[in-house]
């Protein structure tokens, strides 16, 4: 069994049956699942995980986070990177201190893809010769 095998079917254990949990617990085992699978490039999976996730819990600032993650280095998908990370940016009210830091991630995060996308127009540029 490989070791993404092994941490799935840990996650489903712990996280899905066998400690009584609140929904938000719920879903913070399905941010897991879908950071493994990420990590194990399986990113049309973990999408499906985040989109469902989100669902139950459509501002969840973790889950867009990732979403937008996901996207981005997934899909190179651009546009729906940076739609998840101004919802996050433009919520009003966060839970606590850990979704302000989420906050201030996806900021950075932001701007280090628009920093990428600017570098990879101009050397595309560069290379027709413009």
């Amino acid at each position: 069994m490989s070791l993404d095998d092994f941490a799935w079917r840990f996650s489903e254990l712990i996280f899905n049956g066998c400690f009584p949990s609140t929904l938000h617990d719920q879903l913070a085992g399905e941010l897991t699942k879908a950071r493994l699978m990420k990590a194990s490039e399986r990113f049309d999976e973990a999408l499906e995980v985040i989109d469902k996730t989100l669902v139950r819990l459509p501002e969840y600032p973790e889950a867009l986070l990732l979403k937008a993650q996901i996207l981005w280095e997934g899909y190179a998908d651009y546009s729906g990177a940076k739609t998840c990370l101004q919802q996050v940016i433009q919520m009003k009210k966060m839970r606590n201190e850990k979704d302000e830091t989420i906050r201030r991630w996806c900021e950075g995060l932001l701007q280090e893809i628009r920093e990428e996308r600017r570098a990879l127009r101009k050397k595309e540029r560069r290379d027709r010769g413009e």
